[in-house]
């Protein structure tokens, strides 16, 4: 009898140590809420995320940028994009061209170079590579996309039927664009598809741009610009897409068609302007109502959508960039801070543009986020 009762109590006790094991594991408790509305899928997420703050360890593994050469010296970098071997292109937009440094750093080719031509570039709006074929695009300020084989060679120019200020690839030679119009009637932005011939197939969505005026005597200024509200859009995993009116704390997620699939939604409330903020702005034109709840949006392979909180310019030059990570499913995982400059993060690493304020000296570098695999998503 007494050894039924030791058996009985060791199992006992191991499956207390199972459940206790197991409860650890556990994910925390979501305290937001899945609804429906007119058929979309909409993610409500609470204030506070569902792991709390996430702080990336990272280690800077690789450094791009001297004087001593000019396939490294870099004038007003304004974007990192890597292709499937990693290959790193660099957006030299002061100097009119893209870079392009293998995996370790070592300069491959210069692509395009100052001019109107075919292949050359007056001033660098947007690259994108085709992870895919390896080609290349790139947008100039006057509205063409540069297309490139893989090696460099200048294929041919895309001429988008009306203004876009940055674009994705979304298959087959189709882009997902972001347009801008500006007439007598109004001013504003849109989401739309476009064919390589540059012809606009369909809009998804369309919101107005909102202006700020102030009259000083005779004359009436524009402006707002510092703190406009905006629509942003970015890549996540498989051609999908997210977009968002910073007006409020919206993003919607996309197929390559443009089918929406589903809305996340945060709880949030208004931010007003500080009294310092309002003496060096109103100066010159009216503020909105409130802050942009986002000023930019990453994602990475795995889907995690990081939505960038605080403004990162002029004095705040040091302050690296606040964000709200999502999972790929629209849940509010964490609140984090990533480098100022930061231009993607994939695969256990972040890429960033850093300039030394006192030498000027334009720097691309790579960390590694040796929390990489602990991160959930």
């Amino acid at each position: 009898m007494k050894s039924k009762i030791n058996s009985f109590s060791a199992v006992i006790i191991i499956l207390s140590f199972v459940f206790i094991a197991s409860y650890g594991t556990q994910k925390a408790e979501w305290k937001g809420e899945i609804t429906t509305e007119n058929g979309v899928k909409v993610v409500k997420n609470p204030k506070e995320p569902l792991y709390g703050e996430l702080v990336f360890d990272l280690e800077e593994d690789l450094s791009i940028g001297r004087e001593d050469d000019e396939n490294y010296l870099f004038y007003m970098v304004r974007g990192i994009a890597l292709d499937n071997q990693r290959n790193i292109y660099v957006t030299d937009w002061g100097n009119h061209r893209i870079q392009k440094f293998d995996t370790n750093g070592v300069f491959i080719q210069t692509i395009g170079r100052h001019g109107q031509g075919p292949g050359e570039f007056e001033i660098i709006m947007d690259q994108k590579i085709d992870k895919q074929t390896g080609d290349i695009y790139v947008l100039d300020t006057r509205r063409e996309i540069e297309k490139f084989d893989e090696h460099g060679y200048h294929v041919k120019k895309i001429k988008p039927e009306k203004p876009i200020m940055y674009f994705f690839l979304s298959g087959n030679e189709h882009f997902i664009t972001l347009q801008f119009t500006v007439s007598d009637e109004e001013i504003s932005k849109a989401i739309c598809k476009m064919n390589s011939d540059g012809k606009i197939l369909e809009s998804f969505v369309k919101v107005t741009y909102e202006m700020y005026y102030k009259r000083q005597g005779e004359m009436v200024t524009a402006g707002g610009l510092a703190y406009a509200y905006d629509l942003i859009l970015t890549e996540t995993e498989n051609r999908r897409f997210v977009y968002g009116y910073s007006k409020e704390y919206e993003l919607s997620v996309i197929d390559n068609q443009g089918n929406l699939l589903y809305k996340i939604q945060k709880d949030e409330s208004y931010q007003g302007f500080t009294a310092r903020e309002k003496r060096k702005y109103e100066k010159h034109h009216d503020l909105p109502p409130h802050k942009p709840f986002f000023y930019s949006l990453i994602a990475d392979r795995q889907g995690r959508i990081y939505v960038q909180r605080n403004r990162t310019r002029g004095e705040e030059f040091k302050v690296n960039r606040e964000v709200d990570i999502f999972s790929k499913d629209g849940y509010f995982l964490y609140t984090s801070t990533i480098p100022r400059g930061t231009y993607i993060i994939k695969d256990g690493f972040l890429y960033a543009y850093v300039m030394n304020e006192d030498s000027g000296e334009e720097l691309v570098k790579r960390h590694r986020i040796k929390n990489w695999e602990q991160i959930k998503y």
